[in-house]
């Protein structure tokens, strides 16, 4: 009988939490009235009730997408002033921020842009901001607003050669000047970050910078699974006990509810060939210590952008994952695993990253709470 009180009493107190921090949920794909070009390493904001997407890994710049809900319609504005890719948007004060990006080169030598830009969504415009220092220019950095204040963590200075750091650098988007702060714990790049009350949570990514001697598996494998935490009351870091049970690069973050959601990217391990994934997993880092999966995305995504607006998670671009070895990466399984049936060692250097294989359009989708 005691038993028999206790089950019920637990299936009431999880019912209870689920319902309070809502972290379950299910992916649906949005169908819009209009479709826009697909993009990939790119970027998406949420300001004002719209959604703003932009950026491309291509040979050009392209426009700036948006997307009014209430509508579902896509309206494509301003021309971005210089190719921008592998960043994460920030949104301040009807604004888009893009803090670093890579803007020249081609794979695997981007050059990360010198200075800030930022699209402000009311007058349809881009502003070239402050210059950033040029110790400090990368791209594939996590990016977070806190009071006023813009936050720049982790990322690679030269393209997907070398150049993995853990700089934390704040940009001032009203002086538009640069303070470099206390480095992160882990070297990452591909990586996300995202704010939750006062802490800045840095999430997923990889150590591009790897190579291996014999060169069997390359940098895709160097996933990091840790977790930097940045108190911006204390101003130190700390990496939490709670570790991704699966990382990748090029995945998104997002803070929902104030519960951690990170999604997508591309890996490689021991026996798999690199892939883009659909996991999704969460964490409300003030209640728990591990991760949990929930609902994978509908298209394995890399180079993915993602935004919280309606408390939901939208997700936006992508492309089929970097280099898996001779001929690009074959398609991936319902179990969000890459089947492999031949060595990893590929004797060669990767090829540049392939074209958004699933994409029609930008195949928007949607995570909506339980």
């Amino acid at each position: 009988m005691k038993i028999a009180k206790t089950s019920v009493l637990s299936g009431v107190l999880f019912c209870f939490y689920g319902i309070v921090y809502g972290q379950q949920g299910n992916w649906q794909v949005v169908k819009t009235l209009n479709s826009v070009a697909d993009c990939s390493e790119c970027g998406m904001a949420a300001v004002n009730g719209k959604l703003y997407l932009m950026g491309n890994d291509g040979d050009t710049t392209t426009p700036v997408k948006c997307l009014d809900l209430k509508s579902l319609t896509w309206t494509t504005l301003a021309e971005t002033p210089v190719k921008m890719h592998h960043f994460q948007a920030v949104a301040y004060n009807s604004k888009v921020y893009v803090l670093e990006a890579f803007s020249e080169g081609g794979f695997p030598d981007q050059i990360p842009m010198s200075n800030v830009y930022s699209y402000d969504t009311q007058k349809n415009t881009w502003e070239k901001g402050g210059e950033i220092p040029s110790d400090r220019r990368r791209a594939g950095a996590g990016a977070a607003e806190y009071k006023g204040k813009l936050y720049l963590v982790a990322g690679i200075k030269h393209g997907h050669s070398s150049g993995t750091n853990n700089l934390f650098d704040c940009y001032d988007p009203e002086a538009k000047t640069w303070t470099a702060l206390p480095d992160a714990p882990h070297i990452r790049d591909h990586c996300f970050a995202t704010v939750i009350k006062d802490k800045l949570y840095v999430v997923g990514g990889r150590n591009t910078s790897y190579r291996d001697p014999e060169n069997k598996v390359q940098f895709f494998a160097k996933t990091v699974l840790d977790v930097d935490v940045y108190d911006f009351s204390t101003g130190k870091w700390a990496t939490l006990p709670a570790r991704l049970p699966l990382g990748s690069g090029g995945g998104n973050l997002v803070n929902l509810n104030n519960v951690l959601y990170y999604m997508g990217g591309e890996r490689a391990t021991d026996t798999e060939r690199n892939a883009p994934r659909k996991n999704t997993f969460f964490l409300d880092p003030a209640a728990s210590n591990q991760w949990v999966e929930t609902d994978s995305l509908n298209f394995a995504r890399n180079g993915m952008a993602a935004a919280v607006l309606n408390n939901k998670i939208y997700a936006a671009g992508g492309s089929g994952g970097g280099p898996g070895g001779p001929g690009g990466p074959p398609p991936v399984n319902s179990n969000n695993t890459q089947p492999s049936n031949q060595p990893l060692n590929q004797g060669s250097p990767p090829k540049p990253p392939a074209r958004p294989q699933q994409n029609h359009a930008v195949d928007l989708e949607v995570f909506i709470l339980k």
